[in-house]
C-alpha cells in the first residue's frame, strides 16, 4: 500500500498502534525512517511493544509492523511477532507445502496465490530471518517489469527471456554488465522490494547473510527508554523462544498471511 500523504502525521494508524501500547505521543516520537516505512507499506525494523493480556498482565515482545490496504480500502496494521521457527501447520492462510516452507527457510523468494480478506492475489513470500514470520507483498506492487526496463536502460543491456522469467518467479539472476558481474532479484526486505548486488550469485548470498549478521548481531530493535525516546537496543536474546500471545477478542486481532492484523 502506498499512501499519498506520507509527510503528514495523520497517516500513522494511531488507533491500531495504541493496541500495541504505542500511544500517540510515543508514535510521534518514532524515528522518521520507521514512520516512513509504515506509511509507505514497508516492513519496519524490530520494535519492542507492550500488549495488555486478558488476565491483566502486560506482555512485552519484539515484532515488526507493516501497513497494508484492508478489504474496504482502509489501512490495516500487520504485526510480525518473533517466533522460534517458521509455522507451517498453524498458518492456514498461506497454506504452505513442506517444499515451499523449505524453500523459504533457505532464503528463497516464492510466488503464490493467497486468499487475503476474501480476495485471492498473487503474492511474493519471503521469510524474515529475525522474526521467522513470512513477509508478503503483491506481485503487482513490486512493478518488476518497470524495474527490469529501467535497469536495462541504465546499464545498456538486454536481459534474455529466461532471465526475466527467473526474476519474475522470485529467483535472483547473475548478469554481465560492462565486463562486471551483477546479481539482481526480488528482496522484500528492501524498500522497493528489488535489489542489485555488484558481484556473482555467491556474493548475493554472502551479502544476504552478512547484512543480517552485521546489522542485527543480537536482534537490535527499537525500545522506548526511560529517556522518553526510542533508542536502538538489544530486544531479543540469541536463545529467544517463541512467545505465545492471547489477545482480547474485543481488540479484533485477526490472523493474516505471516502475521496478525490489528
Amino acid at each position: 500500500m502506498k499512501l499519498d500523504n506520507t509527510n503528514q502525521p495523520e497517516a500513522l494508524p494511531y488507533e491500531k498502534l495504541a493496541l500495541l501500547g504505542i500511544d500517540r505521543k510515543k508514535a510521534d516520537k518514532l524515528p522518521q525512517e520507521v514512520k516512513q516505512n509504515l506509511v509507505s507499506g514497508e516492513v519496519t525494523p524490530l520494535m519492542q511493544v507492550s500488549i495488555n493480556a486478558r488476565n491483566g498482565d502486560v506482555i512485552t515482545l519484539p515484532l515488526k509492523l507493516q501497513m497494508i490496504e484492508g478489504k474496504n480500502g482502509e489501512p490495516a496494521l500487520i504485526a510480525y511477532p518473533v517466533k522460534a521457527e517458521l509455522e507451517v501447520e498453524r498458518n492456514s492462510i498461506l497454506r504452505l507445502t513442506e517444499k515451499e516452507a523449505e524453500r523459504l527457510r533457505r532464503g528463497d523468494v516464492i510466488q503464490k496465490a493467497i486468499d487475503i480478506n476474501g480476495e485471492k492475489t498473487q503474492q511474493y513470500l519471503q521469510l524474515d530471518p529475525e522474526t521467522k514470520s513470512v513477509i508478503h507483498k503483491r506481485v503487482t506492487d513490486i512493478r518488476i517489469e518497470q524495474r527490469l526496463k529501467d535497469m536495462e536502460k541504465v546499464n545498456d543491456i538486454e536481459l534474455g527471456t529466461q532471465q526475466k522469467q527467473q526474476v519474475r518467479e522470485g529467483k535472483p539472476v547473475e548478469l554481465n554488465v560492462g565486463g562486471e558481474k551483477v546479481s539482481v532479484g526480488i528482496d522484500l526486505k528492501e524498500p522497493q522490494g528489488f535489489r542489485i548486488v555488484n558481484g556473482d550469485m555467491k556474493e548475493w548470498e554472502r551479502q544476504q547473510k552478512l547484512r543480517y549478521d552485521e546489522q542485527h548481531p543480537e536482534f537490535i530493535g527499537l525500545v522506548m527508554t526511560d529517556k522518553n525516546r526510542w533508542e536502538y537496543q538489544k530486544v531479543v536474546d540469541k536463545q529467544s523462544t517463541e512467545r505465545a500471545i492471547k489477545l482480547d477478542s474485543s481488540k479484533k486481532v485477526e490472523r493474516t498471511a505471516g502475521g496478525m492484523k490489528m
